[in-house]
């Protein structure tokens, strides 16, 4: 009953116009205490995909952190640098992620192209 709440309020919202982040992010999270990772995951694809907005980005990025995917984390950041290349934060936290996993010469590749931007 409650996916199907969420369902019709996504389905019902105009996205194109206007969007609530917060609503996409919420019924990700029901999919994550349901225990159904593909369907969180394609929940929140499907966000940044119709409607990308920061708290979306950052809200998929925290999942995949804590589910310890680095890989998923860099594509992320990756499109979500495409989305809004000139926020900082976005470059800084990208880069600690690097430098957190040990990879350095990714974390100072970073930061020479947020410095470029």
């Amino acid at each position: 009953a409650c996916r199907a709440v969420y369902r019709r309020c996504l389905d019902t919202i105009p996205h194109k116009h206007f969007t609530f982040a917060k609503v996409w992010v919420m019924a990700a999270h029901f999919e994550v205490r349901q225990r159904d990772l593909p369907r969180a995951r394609r929940i929140l694809g499907e966000a940044i995909g119709r409607c990308p907005r920061s708290r979306t980005f950052r809200a998929y990025i925290q999942l995949e952190l804590q589910l310890g995917n680095v890989n998923k984390c860099r594509a992320l950041y990756g499109k979500y640098l495409e989305f809004d290349p000139t926020d900082c934060l976005v470059w800084q936290k990208y880069a600690e992620l690097e430098h957190a996993v040990g990879e350095t010469a990714r974390c100072r590749a970073i930061f020479e192209l947020a410095v470029q931007q």
